[in-house]
């Protein structure tokens, strides 16, 4: 169990809050329906879900495509690409979630989470977060050039708490982007690695590994939390 002492709490989302390959079936399910539609092919999602778990990142549609029998051509991936970032996406947060916003209720609360940002907001409301989170920063928002690891959103944050950067701490899995730029501002940081989550989270240098390492929200406790709380 990992006790920490914090008065405001910051997440990321895909695989942090919620798991990942969820939102990815659910678009692949969207994206199948699409095609079957449009072309009549068929089991293009059982396709997508396999390479997923066979470790495929960013051409799974043509791959799948191909599989199917269908020529991938851009205009039809870019298609395929919209409809999977906009559909209404089938997913929910997990139990340990559940209890661990319930565990810091009281306490400010922000998440900051890159990727397309119509997408990512899809999430956050299917997901309820808009009205379980204080602060939703989403860098897909902004103009290109401030996704993690550019520290503006962490500055936002602290803009926006008032407090120094100690009483943070910032819960995510990538170790690759996400802890940097807070540890420098003097954040904790926690790196959750969820089973079957989507990337290894593996850091590529020790400045960006994260302080803790837990497998579940239920794996941490914050002390003295209602002490920060507004």
């Amino acid at each position: 169990m990992v006790e920490i002492d914090a008065s405001v709490v910051v997440f990321d989302l895909d695989d942090t809050l919620f798991h990942e390959s969820d939102f990815a079936r659910s678009g692949f399910g969207a994206v199948g329906a699409h095609l079957e539609s449009r072309f009549g092919i068929s089991n293009f999602a059982s396709h997508c879900e396999r390479l997923l778990k066979a470790g495929s990142r960013g051409h799974i549609f043509d791959q799948a495509l191909a599989e199917c029998g269908h020529h991938p051509d851009a205009a039809l991936i870019a298609e395929l690409v919209e409809v999977y970032r906009s559909h209404e996406p089938s997913i929910r947060l997990p139990d340990d979630t559940v209890a661990f916003l319930e565990h810091i209720a009281g306490m400010p609360t922000a998440l900051i989470s890159d990727g397309p940002g119509a997408m990512q907001r899809n999430k956050v409301v299917r997901l309820g977060l808009d009205r379980l989170i204080d602060k939703i920063i989403l860098t897909g928002e902004w103009p290109d050039g401030y996704g993690k690891p550019h520290p503006r959103a962490y500055g936002e944050v602290m803009q926006w708490s008032g407090r120094p950067g100690a009483d943070h701490v910032y819960i995510a899995d990538n170790a690759s982007k996400d802890f940097i730029a807070p540890k420098t501002l003097g954040w904790k940081t926690v790196q959750i690695l969820r089973p079957g989550r989507v990337h290894d989270g593996l850091a590529p240098t020790v400045e960006h590994e994260a302080q803790f390492r837990i497998a579940s929200l239920d794996d941490i406790r914050l002390r003295h939390a209602l002490a920060g709380s507004r």
